[in-house]
């Protein structure tokens, strides 16, 4: 008996001694290892799921290679014309550049290279998964806790931004996210506010991308001062930190001349201006006193003059900027290049599989923070959770509009989950019944993002066939180097999505890759691959390209958009007499031509140019 007794205080003990924290930390090596598990073919063949992954290890070894830290240029993009802009920031270069150069010091810088490539987006899952624990118990119990932990180190729709390889600015996008949602969940101090500030710096420094969510926390925490005058500490932290921090933040990563300096397509001197303006005013508000701020009509006016000092100061800076971000696109760039990015497209332009699967967690998720936020009334964490339900129906809303934002509304559903999935385990728990435990144990699986994605993808495979999406081919250059680059460097006259992993994989130079800001080049690109074979070899020579190169679904959409164009030309196999296919070079869906002057001088232009 006494055996007995000590056995279940044991057992008491170490279930104690996990903590969340604990629990987040095996998680994370569960995550890791699965992903590098899975990844690893991946791994050593240096096979991107994204161009941008690519394009960011490129601009990584130009750093190491001694580029100058506040020259973002792709000097092997576009090298005719100077190069290629990039509109990124050093903040993302700068921990992947660290740890190769760390890592240098013991292996070779190839391999240490690999080694950072591999573990490093992994690692960036542990401080979110920390956070989350944070955000958690912040709104439930223990049980509450570990089931969300669990819900938030298996849901794939953010976590894949986690995954070996992926080096670019998404999974940071995510982390500042969540840790965002945690501070506004936090006491209402100068502190946390000042604090949420830093983040939203961090986040609008890395990507423009971020300027909704600042807004929406901004407007959140101007929301519980207009409720309640007393919270206005951390509205007065937030708005401090608005004034300084953006600036602050981008010096080191952009340099002094960015903060003068329109961008449209970055936080630079417009949105500066107006986020700075704005803080001002609230920030002399809310240190004057307090018969200023005393009644709500007072405090309305006051958020009213913020907004007008916004508009001002956007519009006197950034007049320009009025376009949007992407206001200097051609027609052409605008229909072949960016509107067929799907990620960056509305839900009901996706391909079905896509749409569904995307839709039944969001449903699922947006029905649990309901049912969560009414379940919670009456008890202390009730306000959190109504907060909590703003930032999710925020993010739902933003996830119509723009599909890779989801990945943030489905963190921020995680706490939602985890309060379904609780509530289902201990139903069917409850019961006698095996049919209520087994009812139970399926309703549990229902709330568990994953398998929601999983059941909305085979339910869209019943009611219809998905539609191929265009873009890079993850088939086509995904098992290592190609053949090309063996060759002497040489300028590539190459499809726009497949550029970035060209420059990562050869040492050769592309026309250009697919980042907004080489607009032009994009437009020669394009107009090249449409017209007819005949006038496409001008805009080809131009630049003195030796090869033009390509994935066959890079070029899939301009072939039908041009049935007579240079791309389906070169999809039905023709003979074009300025081109002269290179068998050796080419594999699979990858082709490679070299250019010549004329018919001429191709010793096999009076064969048909059929690659294998």
């Amino acid at each position: 008996m006494a055996a007995t007794v000590e056995k279940t205080r044991n057992d008491a003990g170490s279930a104690a001694a996990l903590s969340p924290d604990r629990l987040a930390l095996i998680l994370w090596l569960g995550f890791a290892v699965a992903s590098l598990f899975l990844h690893r073919d991946a791994i050593a063949n240096l096979a991107f799921s994204d161009p941008d992954n690519a394009m960011r290890l490129a601009q990584v070894r130009d750093l190491v290679g001694g580029q100058n830290w506040f020259d973002t240029a792709q000097y092997r993009t576009n090298p005719g014309d100077g190069g290629g802009p990039t509109h990124w920031s050093r903040f993302i270069d700068a921990p992947i550049f660290g740890l190769i150069e760390l890592f240098s010091l013991f292996v070779d810088s190839q391999t240490a290279e690999r080694w950072v490539l591999a573990i490093y987006p992994p690692l960036l899952a542990l401080p979110l998964l920390l956070v989350f624990s944070r955000i958690l118990q912040i709104l439930g119990d223990r049980p509450f806790v570990f089931i969300g932990l669990a819900i938030a180190a298996t849901t794939i729709s953010y976590l894949h931004h986690f995954a070996p390889l992926n080096i670019d600015h998404h999974n940071w996008q995510v982390l500042l996210s969540v840790i965002l949602l945690w501070l506004a969940l936090r006491p209402a101090s100068f502190a946390n506010g000042l604090l949420s500030a830093l983040a939203a710096s961090i986040y609008v420094e890395i990507s423009l991308e971020g300027f909704p969510l600042l807004g929406l926390f901004w407007a959140l925490f101007v929301f519980d001062w207009l409720r309640d005058p007393a919270k206005a500490s951390r509205l007065r932290g937030f708005s401090a930190g608005m004034i300084l921090l953006p600036a602050l933040w981008s010096l080191p990563f952009r340099g002094a001349t960015y903060l003068s300096t329109v961008f449209c397509d970055s936080f630079s001197l417009p949105y500066l201006v107006a986020t700075a303006s704005a803080g001002a005013v609230f920030l002399i508000a809310l240190t004057a006193p307090p018969r200023w701020t005393a009644s709500l009509g007072r405090r309305v006016s006051i958020v009213g003059a913020a907004g007008i000092v916004f508009a001002a100061g956007f519009v006197l800076t950034g007049t320009a900027c009025l376009a949007g971000p992407f206001g200097e696109l051609e027609p052409l760039v605008r229909t072949y290049w960016y509107e067929p990015i799907l990620e960056g497209r509305p839900l009901w332009e996706q391909v079905p599989a896509r749409r569904a699967a995307y839709i039944v967690p969001t449903i699922v998720g947006l029905g649990a923070a309901l049912w969560a936020w009414r379940r919670a009334r009456g008890r202390p964490e009730a306000e959190n959770w109504g907060r909590l339900g703003l930032m999710i129906l925020f993010g739902a809303i933003m996830a119509v509009l723009v599909i890779r934002t989801l990945a943030v509304a489905h963190a921020y559903m995680v706490p939602a989950f985890a309060a379904l999935a609780l509530a289902f385990w201990r139903w069917g728990d409850a019961g006698s019944s095996i049919w209520r435990r087994l009812c139970g144990t399926l309703l549990l699986l229902l709330s568990i993002p994953t398998m929601d994605m999983a059941l909305g993808f085979r339910l869209s495979l019943l009611t219809a066939r998905s539609a191929a999406a265009s873009g890079s081919d993850p088939v086509c250059l995904s098992q290592g180097p190609p053949a090309l680059a063996d060759e002497p460097p040489a300028l590539l006259f190459a499809s726009i999505n497949i550029a970035p992993t060209l420059l990562v994989s050869t040492p050769h130079s592309v026309v250009t890759t697919g980042h907004h800001r080489n607009h032009a080049a994009i437009n020669r690109v394009l107009s090249t691959f449409l017209v007819p074979p005949s006038a496409a070899w001008p805009l080809v020579s131009e630049g003195g390209a030796q090869y033009l190169v390509f994935c066959e679904k890079d070029i899939a959409l301009l072939a039908t958009a041009s049935p007579h164009g240079l791309a389906a030309t070169l999809l039905h196999r023709q003979p074009i007499d300025w081109l002269e296919p290179q068998p050796r070079l080419s594999s699979g869906t990858f082709h490679v031509y070299r250019i010549v002057a004329s018919a001429k001088e191709s010793p096999r232009s009076a064969r048909n140019p059929t690659l294998h």
